[in-house]
């Protein structure tokens, strides 16, 4: 009994193939939690440029001109006011990876 419980604790078979394993789950995980965490920056940074294109002042401005006798053109403008401009900005809820918010808060 006590030969074959040496016997036990010396193998070395298939310990690779445990260890690639183990490394193979880490390596996924590590690359899951990577590409989420891409994914909410890039979620982020589009949010800001939407932000940035909406706050471009729009207003503009164009004098009348006259061509003797021929053409003439009226004066134009627009000005946009700061509500025309109004940014929301829908901050992401927070909760558990994976996890989609309740609409209750709970």
């Amino acid at each position: 009994m006590l030969a074959r419980m040496k016997q036990i604790w010396t193998e070395e078979d298939g310990v690779l193939s445990f260890e690639w394993t183990l490394l193979l789950t880490l390596l996924t995980i590590g690359i899951v939690g990577g590409i989420a965490a891409a994914r909410d920056a890039i979620i982020d940074e589009l949010g800001d440029l939407a932000e940035a294109a909406q706050g471009i002042d729009q207003s503009y401005s164009l004098s009348g001109y006259v061509i003797t006798g021929v053409f003439s053109s009226a004066s134009s403008s627009f000005t946009e006011t700061a509500a025309d401009a109004v940014v929301i900005d829908c901050a992401r809820a927070v909760a558990p990876f994976g996890q989609v918010p309740s609409m209750d808060g709970t």
